[in-house]
């Protein structure tokens, strides 16, 4: 008698449950993920749907069963970072809600592991109605307006009431500001590829050669994920002339460079981007003669420590601008000098101890 009447407790405890647990087993989702201008290489639908249900331990979108839930997500990009946004319904086509993600981490793959979270928890436990919503579901019709009541129907000399709908969405908008789950910038993207980034620029340097030496720069640049970003660069600067005072003589400088530096600080602002490097070059600094009796040409080693900061605006998904200033310490520096009538040697020009390099150029992303 103990042993049935202990059954039959057990089995009015565990009776909620198991009708619960049934019930999700013949519950099914359906998920609709689309992607904005820019989001395109972020989740896809089946991945999405594979990681919700490896949470969920079961099957959660099934085409076998009626759907009661159905979940659309939108992707998109624009100056904030990167945003999901969740619109969800049950299988009558009622509303259940708003839900949103944002973060400004550099690669949408920062969503991932969140979003996959919150859908699964929508899919087992959904939300109940909270309005009607004026969109509807890519399989059902959108659910009929009910007549107006008693108290909607507009007296003479008063306005008319506003639509139903109006204040739905209203209240929508306020729910979706409200439910916004904003992630840390650091969040790990377990997609976030190697950059890589190549640069065209044009530089100006003061300090390296007489007067303002323009020039070119070309770099490529490769970051790993969580890792600073490596830079490698070479330029040139065009032929700048120091002449002996009062007199047609002189020489014709230019310069050859190499350089290595590690940006360790990033931050960005949606499409603006600031980095902070440092590093080295090394070069050739030319120096030909002219105008004396007898004229040669000299290379001279340069070697240099550097800091640079800059700016980078993104165009595009693979196009942006950049603008860069860095300041060079020379650890070498060469003193030029020519002879004298009375056999002497005067100083014709020698770099300044810290020169200043300023960019401006195109930046490609592969």
């Amino acid at each position: 008698m103990k042993r049935l009447l202990g059954a039959l407790i057990c089995g009015w405890l565990l009776a909620p449950h198991c009708a619960q647990a049934k019930g999700k087993l013949h519950a099914s989702a359906r998920l609709e993920l689309t992607k904005g201008s820019g989001a395109e290489r972020c989740v896809d639908g089946p991945s999405l749907s594979r990681a919700v249900e490896t949470r969920l331990r079961r099957r959660a979108f099934r085409a076998d069963v009626p759907a009661t839930l159905y979940v659309k997500i939108a992707l998109t990009r624009d100056a904030a970072g990167w945003s999901a946004s969740l619109t969800m319904r049950d299988g009558a086509g009622a509303f259940l809600g708003r839900r949103s993600l944002v973060t400004e981490a550099a690669d949408c793959s920062a969503l991932d592991d969140s979003l996959a979270l919150v859908v699964a928890l929508l899919v087992d436990s959904p939300p109940a109605p909270v309005a009607e919503d004026s969109e509807a579901l890519p399989t059902h019709d959108a659910p009929q307006t009910a007549p107006p009541t008693a108290e909607q129907k507009s007296v003479p000399g008063e306005p008319p009431a506003p639509p139903a709908a109006a204040e739905n969405a209203s209240k929508e908008v306020a729910h979706e500001d409200a439910s916004a789950i904003r992630l840390p910038r650091d969040t790990h993207a377990p997609r976030e590829p190697w950059r890589i980034q190549l640069a065209a620029e044009g530089v100006g340097a003061i300090g390296i050669l007489p007067g303002f030496a323009p020039g070119i720069e070309l770099g490529v640049g490769a970051k790993a994920p969580s890792l600073p970003e490596l830079r490698l660069f070479a330029g040139w600067y065009g032929p700048r002339e120091q002449r002996r005072a009062e007199q047609d003589a002189g020489a014709r400088f230019d310069a050859l460079y190499l350089g290595f530096e590690v940006c360790p600080f990033e931050a960005a602002h949606g499409i603006i981007e600031w980095t902070i490097c440092a590093g080295q070059s090394v070069g050739r600094l030319r120096a030909a003669a002219f105008g004396f009796d007898e004229n040669s040409t000299s290379d001279h080693l340069t070697y240099a420590l550097l800091a640079r900061g800059a700016v980078q605006l993104e165009l595009s998904s693979h196009w942006a601008v950049r603008f860069g200033a860095r300041a060079e310490v020379p650890l070498v520096r060469g003193v030029f000098r020519y002879g004298t009538p009375d056999g002497g040697q005067q100083d014709l020009y020698q770099p300044s101890p810290v020169a200043a390099v300023l960019d401006l150029g195109l930046i490609v992303r592969l």
